[in-house]
């Protein structure tokens, strides 16, 4: 760097030449800005007035061959190391007050949920647990109560057929 003010610093232009430092480096926000030419941007908009390149990998790649960083110490895999699954499985109708109660809160009528909901009580990591399940079209269930969102596996898309011609589709 040339300078230096309250934002950043400032240095040569790296891809032109210019007899006074107009290039501004914001290191906070990760951010550039050349006041000679108007550009300005992250390190891979950089790195496209440094290559000419238009493509995001090959500005990514070029990136990466300048910044040969030190190794320290030769990479070792971290091991996989399986998380507990559900246990003890129960599906049954939906009656759990506090269940019922906390779709009620999110607007949605305990006879539209118990139609399409069911309650799940489930063991995780040596504790007992119970959620509202949504079952999906493998037979997963997407589970939610007051304090957890996850899913029983295995993740599919839901299909409810109604006879309605029209696809609606829902997120959550």
């Amino acid at each position: 760097p040339t300078g230096r003010d309250s934002k950043g610093l400032w240095f040569y232009s790296p891809y032109r030449n210019e007899r006074k430092p107009s290039f501004h480096v914001n290191p906070r926000k990760n951010l550039w800005f050349d006041f000679g030419s108007g550009a300005g941007g992250d390190i891979f908009t950089l790195a496209g007035e440094l290559t000419g390149e238009t493509d995001f990998i090959r500005r990514a790649e070029f990136i990466a061959q300048k910044m040969q960083l030190p190794v320290e110490k030769p990479y070792k895999p971290v091991p996989f190391v399986e998380e507990p699954t559900f246990e003890n499985v129960e599906i049954s109708r939906l009656e759990s007050p506090i269940l019922l109660n906390y779709l009620a809160d999110r607007g949605i009528p305990r006879d539209i949920a118990q139609r399409y909901c069911v309650q799940v009580d489930y063991t995780l990591h040596g504790k007992r647990y119970y959620a509202v399940g949504f079952e999906n079209n493998a037979h997963g269930y997407e589970l939610r109560n007051p304090f957890f969102k996850g899913a029983y596996p295995p993740k599919n898309i839901t299909h409810i057929a109604n006879g309605n011609p029209r696809c609606n589709v829902f997120e959550g």
